[in-house]
């Protein structure tokens, strides 16, 4: 027998969930309200996490991981402290393509929004597919401080 679905069913998920990811959430919105983000990306992160279940890196202007949410082990395996620091091509091997890099290169190179699906390898060297939407993120003098990631594991 199915139970009809409540509203407390609803507000409770979403405040379990937003406890689960706090200090993730804590940590983005400091970023996007210091106001050393002129520009954030165009939606918000916190909903990217908690209600879509996406994995959020936030990297330097050079691209070194500065931020990864917590569900990043989900995705890939590894867990945050383990790629802070680090370059995303970390997630890179002989199969990705190089289509895929060249555009993400090229978006990056030119400080644009992108969407792109790329093949990524976990830490144990399986493959997964990941689609990244990537916005890049500019201080109240234009200049480029920052990368978003906002990552989704797709079937291959």
């Amino acid at each position: 027998m199915s139970h009809p679905l409540l509203c407390w069913d609803i507000i409770l998920e979403g405040r379990s969930r937003r406890e689960e990811f706090s200090k993730d959430i804590s940590y983005l919105n400091r970023l996007q309200e210091s106001g050393y983000w002129k520009y954030s990306p165009g939606r918000s992160l916190d909903n990217a996490l908690v209600w879509e279940n996406k994995t959020i890196l936030v990297t330097s202007a050079d691209l070194k991981i500065l931020f990864a949410s917590k569900n990043i082990e989900r995705m890939n395996g590894y867990q945050p402290c383990e790629v802070i620091g680090k370059s995303p091509k970390l997630f890179q091997g002989p199969a990705t393509q190089l289509g895929s890099r060249l555009m993400i290169r090229n978006a990056l190179t030119e400080m644009k929004p992108f969407n792109c699906t790329i093949l990524n390898y976990r830490k144990d060297g399986t493959l997964y597919n990941c689609l990244i939407e990537g916005y890049p993120v500019v201080n109240e003098a234009g200049r480029l401080t920052n990368y978003v990631a906002i990552e989704e594991e797709i079937e291959i």
